[in-house]
């Protein structure tokens, strides 16, 4: 893959971001084994970096996945492991099924906002008792009119201390393992605080 002018210039943006706001700061926050997502994340917002491949009626640039190359190449540079897997979690992991299936509604309330780095997201899928084997999970989550009633715990979960919401695999049927299981967006926090309903364990190492 050859990467183009536009790619350069994006690399170049995200290299002096990380120059200017992350690197500096990496060994404080390795310290102290958190960074604080919601700042890096709203930087990386005002540049359109959270959006490259995502639609653009909600924030995104539309462009192709060659340009999410561009950028997780460019991560690199920043010296640490967990702040790019941090990064790489909210670009490529708990946004794109949303960006591809959520309802107009769904994409409004969690796509664009992820997008402009005004929240944080995480993606919910190992379990205490099944790692990171999906068809053993545990989760589950039941109608109840229009909502869902959700019961589980998820383990080993990258930005779920500062988290706003979840992109949740949860087994939505009895049927079979490897067919019943739905995501779930699940808000985790609002103006900052743990929604009723949802716990934090401690921080692991």
């Amino acid at each position: 893959m050859q990467f183009t002018h536009e790619h350069r210039e994006i690399q170049k943006t995200l290299k002096r971001y990380i120059d200017e706001h992350i690197n500096p700061q990496v060994d404080e926050w390795e310290k102290a084994e958190i960074f604080p997502a919601h700042e890096v994340f709203k930087g990386l917002g005002e540049l359109g970096l959270l959006g490259l491949t995502k639609p653009e009626a909600f924030g995104g640039a539309g462009l192709d996945y060659s340009y999410g190359m561009a950028m997780a190449e460019t991560l690199g540079h920043i010296h640490c492991g967990g702040v790019p897997m941090a990064i790489g979690v909210q670009t490529d992991m708990a946004t794109p099924a949303l960006a591809r299936f959520g309802s107009e509604e769904l994409k409004r309330d969690f796509l664009a906002p992820a997008i402009a780095g005004d929240m944080v997201s995480c993606i919910g899928v190992s379990e205490p008792a099944a790692g990171s084997d999906v068809a053993g999970i545990k989760s589950f989550a039941r109608k109840d009119g229009d909502d869902y009633v959700i019961s589980g715990q998820k383990m080993w979960i990258t930005n779920s201390l500062q988290a706003d919401w979840m992109c949740m695999l949860v087994n939505t049927s009895d049927g079979p393992a490897h067919k019943n299981k739905s995501l779930v967006m699940v808000r985790m926090r609002e103006n900052g605080k743990l929604v009723k309903g949802i716990e934090v364990a401690q921080k692991l190492r």
